[in-house]
């Protein structure tokens, strides 16, 4: 094909990001709070994260919940609710979710989720500033975003 060509230009074009992947374990620690599980981040060669998980236990099905990115001071900044659309069992774990996000990227841009952090003491795994946050009215449980 010509070098011109629009095309063969579209077929070469990529996004060339990093493809990563992140965590937010939800333990028996105290910043978990009555939460039990785990929600992944997977970033693809575009820059979009997917974002996954499920939680064992933790949740009143009475109750409604925000899921949130918030950065270091509680700053929210990506509300991921309505993406996640996680649906609470009446024993107060949750069907496992999923959903990809565009406007979300690990370290594919100058607002990635992962910019900012520092390695854990002994430790191979780096944890982001950033917060992965289940929140009502009464309870906040924040998990950093960990690689």
């Amino acid at each position: 094909m010509p070098a011109n060509d629009k095309l063969a230009d579209l077929f070469y074009k990529r996004n060339n990001c990093k493809c990563e992947t992140a965590f937010s374990s939800f333990d028996s620690s105290s910043s978990s709070g009555p939460f039990r599980g785990f929600v992944s981040f997977g970033q693809d060669e575009s820059g979009s994260t997917t974002i996954f998980g499920a939680f064992n236990r933790g949740f009143n099905p009475d109750c409604f919940y925000e899921f949130l990115i918030e950065n270091e001071n509680g700053k929210v900044l990506y509300n991921v609710t309505r993406g996640l659309n996680v649906q609470i069992k009446s024993d107060g774990s949750t069907e496992a979710f999923t959903h990809k996000f565009k406007n979300i990227n690990l370290n594919c841009h100058s607002n990635g989720i992962l910019l900012g952090g520092s390695n854990m003491r002994d430790s191979v795994s780096y944890c982001s500033n950033k917060k992965f946050v289940v929140k009502t009215d009464n309870q906040h449980a924040a998990k950093k975003i960990c690689t």
